[in-house]
């Protein structure tokens, strides 16, 4: 039995803000307590305190190492109407327990780590999950509710060593007012999804999902496309909704509206940010008044080791996160606690009772009651002590000759537990299950919960292959059974389905079958691009043999031309497992993994100057960032090409035309033909600050510019900055193995970026969404042109069509003789994830203006055109609202165009055609309402010689938004 004596500590009063009828003073119902994470209740603690029960469970391995970013490395529960519930990482779940006896009550799985502490209001709780869904359950019972998907999209990616969704819910649930506000994705480039939801319904209040596309300022005073990175816990602030972004500052949004109020990355460099953040403001002693609530930071959580030594953010009060008050009590993490032992990583006040956290993974229950305390011990913690030794006897050959290097296996249609069990018993594996049959998972959740493994080791997916687009090349060993499980038609589905998904260089997929459909798959698929097609032990294997056709490996020598990475490109996998000081030598990318060597940097206030010395090589994966030992590396790579480390290396690494190290010309590499004059020109683009002055690759031009960027020569791309990250002051954006490599160059760097991490991108279809900087330029004899109205930033397509955002937001754009009346249009947009249907390109439908009444365009080179006007109706509520009619240069183009009536869908896009237009210089087009107000997308104008895009059929959608 442990005594607790707490005195009194009357430093200062938070402002705090309670919820009418929705809360009771006895309950800590989210993060921090209120909607202002203020950590601060009126509720006061006995006098005298005793440990009633403790839950030991695993240690949570945070996302990220970068303790910037750490918003997820302890548990964090909430407790309302004597249950406490708890997110957690270790087992893609939330767990209740009774606050009184400590015993679980019930526990509910998700299909991705649950990084944020969940939110109780009224009856529910609410919680969102990596695998981009936010949830509203049942608080007693555990029963889900309702389900939100925050983006209309089944893409999974490998996010800090987990599959999820690309778009994880990492902007912690708040609420206020029976409103839910979250945010979804990590990647501004990939899209933002910021929403405000009903909490009974769970139907959409606002969405801003315009927030992952700014232009604007960076650290240095760069300027580069980046946007809001939601990682950490939303704060309500008055009249504003606070939205933390990683390492970088929060931005401000009206909470009633979702429309942006203020957001930038510092304009000085080295300035850290951190992902905490708290409103209101203290009132001084003897002052009775306090004054408007503010943002308040954790000088501690923005802090970051620069090479020269620790820098700190602005306007940060040390331990402000480690601090609680309950009353007039203010209670501290770095006291000590008789019964607590451990690190203590958070602190709440609820029923009656303090509730102690500790980094090790106990949750302590503390109240005034003496009784003897209760220990409930966790399945994975207990396993975790164990001496376990690894059994894998039972592992068929066929299936451990294949795991020697360790990876991803994923399993389709879940067999015995046998041949599970001998998986997880092999050394550095994680295991992913498929299986349509729910209930058959739903019990096999359970049961390998209590035999002791955390999702990290093995998880699930419940569902049919067509529930999800898998990552490509991520998974060492696929083992397909039955095709029904899996929910296809037949074992040639299956192979189709899942061989994209092999890792190159001898991943392999066994597929459980008969000889006779064994000779069916080896004719049907003989022709497989690397596949190597075998039969032995009941299993047809096709082994994707040696390097991905058209790709190349990189050993130096600032050439690569690997033909796959084109733009667009998404996010493959991210992580930061690997990290490299920023001036460390470039790494080298080998048969599909990483060889880099970073530098001992962190000598320098010790007096041990640039150049630094090389450390150890470090060994990654190129497909999937996972971290590998030496011995694993050379299972997958005869020969590592390595740095003789006791050689004198230079303080940075340049190409030999880079003359100035520090401040470089700006890049101009050959000739282009200008796809609006059709005439020859230097290939010259933006680029912003960086001392990487960028690498010709042979395809590909990759550099710094504020944030890691490139520019595809084959496309004629513009600037494309993969925003989120800096790169290297040595070029460290490489394409090699067939994707476009970004690893973690930002050790010793303590700048506003708001991910410090690795990825590695892939190329995806042209409607991907993605845009660019063109960079300005005079433009006459226009001869093609794309005007994408509302959009926000510029676009080029294979064919040759420059798509310039109007009005031009997205940097600078080449000037046109271009006007569009009245000056009060009003611009739309939304993701271009959200179109369906329809034909054209998804990310010109996706935007557009209202109220339009002409646009001219001049100088125009006089011939013979096509001209494609793109429309879609984003105000989609009743039949005739909208009717217009377009001409075109005086004369009758469209009669009475009612988009409503023609897509039948809010989110379908229409596009008309119009062939052999004899332009004579001058493009001008009216619109005339007879109901509401005219609207166009875009406007594509090409000249009948000049090859045309393909309007792509766009699919209806996979998933509903809410469900």
């Amino acid at each position: 039995m442990t005594n607790l004596c707490l005195h009194p500590i009357i430093l200062f009063v938070l402002l705090v803000q309670f919820f009418s009828g929705s809360t009771e003073a006895n309950d800590w119902p989210m993060w921090r307590m209120n909607p202002q994470r203020s950590a601060a209740t009126t509720e006061t603690l006995p006098e005298s305190l005793h440990v009633q029960w403790v839950h030991q469970l695993p240690p949570l391995e945070p996302a990220f190492k970068n303790a910037r970013l750490q918003f997820d490395a302890g548990y964090e529960p909430v407790v309302k109407n004597g249950i406490l519930f708890y997110g957690s990482s270790s087992t893609n779940s939330v767990t209740a327990i009774d606050v009184e006896t400590g015993r679980e009550l019930w526990r509910f799985y998700t299909n991705g780590p649950v990084r944020l502490a969940p939110v109780a209001w009224n009856n529910s709780l609410f919680f969102g999950s990596d695998d981009g869904c936010l949830y509203s359950i049942e608080a007693q019972t555990g029963k889900l509710q309702w389900k939100f998907r925050a983006v209309p999209s089944s893409r999974l990616i490998l996010g800090n060593r987990h599959l999820t969704s690309v778009w994880p819910v990492r902007g912690g649930p708040v609420i206020e007012n029976d409103t839910i506000y979250f945010a979804a994705g990590v990647w501004p480039f990939e899209g933002v999804f910021i929403y405000a939801l009903d909490t009974k319904t769970g139907a959409t209040k606002w969405v801003n999902d315009r927030l992952g596309f700014i232009y604007g300022q960076h650290p240095h005073a760069a300027e580069a496309f980046g946007g809001v990175t939601p990682q950490g816990y939303l704060v309500i602030s008055e009249n504003e909704l606070i939205v933390p972004c990683g390492t970088a500052f929060p931005a401000r949004l009206n909470k009633e509206t979702g429309e942006l109020i203020e957001f930038e990355l510092p304009k000085p460099g080295r300035t850290p940010g951190g992902w905490f953040t708290s409103a209101g403001k203290a009132a001084r002693r003897g002052e009775t008044k306090l004054e408007k609530t503010e943002l308040q930071f954790d000088r501690d959580v923005n802090s970051a080791r620069h090479e020269n030594g620790q820098n700190y953010g602005p306007d940060g009060k040390r331990g402000l996160r480690q601090q609680i008050q309950a009353g007039d009590q203010r209670l501290a993490y770095n006291k000590p606690i008789p019964g607590v032992s451990g690190t203590i990583h958070s602190l709440l006040v609820a029923a009656n009772r303090l509730f102690v956290v500790t980094l090790e993974g106990n949750i302590y229950c503390l109240g005034p009651e003496i009784k003897e305390p209760k220990t409930y011990i966790s399945p994975i913690k207990e396993r975790n002590k164990r001496n376990h030794t690894p059994n894998s006897a039972n592992t068929p050959a066929i299936i451990s000759e294949r795991l020697s290097a360790g990876g991803y296996v994923f399993i389709a249609g879940i067999p015995d537990e046998t041949l599970i069990d001998g998986l997880l018993n092999h050394q550095g594996l994680q295991v992913v299950a498929l299986d349509t049959d729910l209930d058959r998972i739903a019990t096999l959740r359970e049961e390998y919960h209590a035999k002791g493994w955390s999702a990290s080791k093995f998880s699930f997916l419940p569902g049919s292959l067509s529930d999800f687009e898998l990552p490509a090349y991520f998974a060492q060993l696929i083992i397909a059974s039955e095709p029904q499980q899996s929910g296809c038609d037949s074992r040639s589905q299956l192979v189709s389905k899942l061989y994209p998904s092999l890792r190159p260089y001898g991943g392999s997929l066994l597929v459980k079958c008969t000889e006779q459909t064994h000779s069916r798959l080896a004719e049907k698929f003989k022709n497989l691009s690397q596949a190597r097609i075998s039969r032995k032990d009941g299993y047809t294997v096709f082994e994707k043999v040696g390097a991905l056709p058209g790709s190349s490996n990189y050993t130096g020598g600032w050439s690569s031309p690997d033909e796959l990475v084109k733009a667009p490109v998404g996010v493959l996998w991210y992580d930061d497992s690997i990290g490299n000081f920023k001036r460390a030598p470039q790494p080298h990318f080998v048969d599909g993994v990483m060889i880099s060597h970073s530098k001992y940097w962190q000598g320098y206030p010790a007096g041990i100057r640039p150049p630094y010395k090389l450390l150890a090589p470090q060994f990654s994966d190129v497909y999937t960032g996972r971290k590998l030992n030496e011995i694993q590396a050379k299972k997958l790579v005869a020969e590592l090409p390595m740095f003789d480390r006791n050689q004198k290396q230079p303080s940075q690494y340049r190409p030999p035309y880079q003359k100035n190290d520090w401040s470089p010309a700006p890049p101009v590499i050959g000739e282009r033909t200008n796809p609006l004059t059709g005439q020859s020109e230097p290939r010259a683009f933006p680029k912003s600050y960086g001392c990487d002055g960028g690498v010709d690759y042979s395809y590909l031009y990759t550099m710094r510019s504020g944030t890691a960027a490139f520019y595809d020569k084959r496309v004629e791309s513009g600037t494309i900055h993969i925003s989120g990250p800096r790169s290297g002051c040595t070029n460290s954006i490489v394409p090699a193995n067939g994707l476009l490599n970004v690893p973690y160059y930002f050790q010793g760097c303590t700048c506003s970026y708001p991910l410090p991490v690795g990825l590695s991108l892939i190329s995806l279809p042209e409607t991907h969404e993605q845009w660019m900087v063109w960079g300005k330029s005079e433009v006459k004899d226009l001869q093609r042109v794309g005007l994408n109205f509302g959009a926000p930033g510029d676009r080029m397509t294979h064919r040759g069509t420059l798509w310039l955002d109007v009005p031009s937001v997205g940097g600078p754009s080449p000037e046109l003789e271009l006007a569009v009346e009245p000056k009060t249009v009003q611009p739309f947009y939304e993701h271009a994830l959200w179109i369906e249907g329809g034909r054209g390109w998804p990310w010109v439908g996706a935007s557009g203006i209202t109220g339009v009444e002409k646009i001219s365009l001049k100088n125009i080179k006089p011939d013979e055109y096509t001209l494609r006007l793109y429309f879609r109706e984003p105000d989609f509520s009743v039949p005739k609202k909208r009717v217009f009619s377009v001409n075109l240069n005086g004369k009758p183009l469209i009669k009475d165009l009612d988009i409503f009536q023609e897509t039948a869908s809010q989110q379908q896009i229409l596009v008309r055609e119009f062939s052999q237009i004899s332009l004579n210089g001058n493009l001008d087009l009216t619109f005339t309402a007879s109901a509401g107000t005219p609207l166009v997308c875009g406007v594509e104008l090409v000249k009948k010689s000049l090859p045309l895009d393909s309007l792509v059929e766009l699919p209806p959608p996979k998933t509903e938004a809410a469900q």
